[in-house]
């Protein structure tokens, strides 16, 4: 007996039984004899694939293409008669049917991990279906639409784009500065998605969260209107609107350690005494008396993959990379303090990317204006909210900023 044989056969009847059980889960209900395929037949059509690659390998594709075509037909008959005894309309348990039978054959050839994998992602998937269609209907056709529109810029223009420096002076690197664009565009519709989801059933703390990853500012609005209506407690809307600082906080660190993980050891120190400051919001909304409460926090975000929301951050990214090469280059690298200052009150990650990757500062120099873009940003905010939520609600969130903004600059100093 060939033990590696013997693998390849025991790998296909696990990954048939696997998708049966999932099949066949959905089908209990059914009377037994009524069920064209059930757990019997799919772990059967794993085994069955798998023989035919071995026997293949032996005898040739030809022997393989023989067996292959017999079970689709036979199978796709029986999956066909069924549908109609149902006068149902789906071909998810044909498809599944015959990749099963594939994934059996893939695992008969010796490709164990990569059928494996692939079973396991059909089955969730095919587990997971009333999930997939929920998630479906709540997107929007504009929202689809962006999508596929900077997928195609992405995955078709990018690579058409010059990496080479495409003005005199070799400020503009339009690849460089459209990637760097996609990747922030990207993490912050994967949370605007995570707030279209959640729809009503987002509770304060939650909401507040899932919306900074899209907009910490527009959060922060909301906040503040909320509490100006009188819908939101002080100390609630306070300890939500600081736990936008939190998201802000973590934002800036895990872009740091994709891009610059050279400066992590300077900013980590500075960003986890902040953070610190800013969990006090959290620990406050899980407090037992906050789970009784009933406001929710859902702001009225556009989708950052829109088209004009995507090259409106293109240009301010490429306008601040301009600022700091023609700052550094007359007034030297100091020049980026006072240009990260006043692009943070805009967007700290666009000064974050510049800083990062589209300029090479000192080390020290680079992690100092990230922080100083985080506490601009800051301020920007405390005005935000002054406008917007009253005198009360802007002095109780200026004050939230102002401890996160000097317990890390006490950091920053004892780094």
């Amino acid at each position: 007996m060939d033990p590696e044989l013997l693998q390849r056969l025991t790998a296909a009847l696990a990954i048939g039984a696997l998708i049966g059980i999932e099949r066949g889960w959905k089908q209990r209900s059914e009377a037994p004899g009524s069920r064209a395929a059930g757990l019997r037949t799919f772990t059967l059509a794993g085994l069955l694939g798998g023989l035919a690659a071995i026997l293949g390998s032996d005898l040739g594709g030809a022997a393989f293409a023989a067996i292959a075509l017999a079970f689709s037909v036979l199978f796709g008959m029986f999956q066909w008669r069924d549908n109609s005894a149902d006068q149902e309309f789906s071909a998810t348990s044909t498809v599944a049917g015959l990749l099963t039978f594939a994934l059996g054959g893939l695992a008969g050839l010796g490709h164990l991990h990569e059928a494996a994998t692939a079973g396991v992602a059909a089955v969730c998937i095919l587990a997971f279906k009333d999930s997939l269609h929920a998630w479906l209907r709540g997107l929007t056709w504009p929202e689809i639409r962006s999508a596929l529109l900077i997928l195609a810029m992405t995955f078709i223009a990018l690579p058409l784009l010059p990496s080479a420096p495409v003005d005199p002076w070799g400020l503009i690197r339009l690849r460089e500065l459209w990637f760097l664009t996609i990747l922030i565009a990207t993490i912050s519709f994967a949370g605007y998605i995570a707030v279209r989801l959640l729809g009503k059933r987002a509770g304060l703390a939650v909401g507040a969260v899932a919306g900074s990853v899209v907009s910490s500012t527009l959060t922060v609005a909301e906040l503040a209107r909320r509490r100006r209506q009188g819908s939101l407690t002080l100390l609630d809307a306070t300890a939500a609107a600081s736990l936008t600082t939190l998201v802000m906080l973590v934002r800036i660190l895990l872009l740091v350690v994709f891009l610059a993980p050279q400066l992590v050891d300077l900013v980590l120190p500075v960003l986890g005494a902040s953070a610190a400051v800013g969990a006090a919001g959290a620990l406050y909304l899980l407090h037992p008396r906050a789970a009784t409460t009933e406001e929710r926090l859902l702001p009225d975000l556009k989708s950052p993959l829109d088209l004009r929301s995507v090259a409106g951050f293109a240009l301010l990214i490429g306008g601040l990379n301009i600022c700091v090469a023609l700052g550094s280059r007359w007034a030297g690298e100091f020049s980026l303090l006072p240009l990260a200052a006043l692009g943070g009150l805009a967007d700290v990650d666009a000064v974050m990317l510049n800083v990062t990757r589209l300029s090479e500062p000192a080390p020290y120099l680079a992690a100092s204006a990230i922080l100083l873009a985080a506490a601009a940003n800051m301020v920007s905010k405390s005005v935000l909210a002054f406008v917007v939520g009253g005198a009360r609600f802007g002095a109780c969130f200026s004050a939230s900023a102002m401890c996160v903004v000097v317990a890390g600059t006490a950091a920053l100093a004892y780094a």
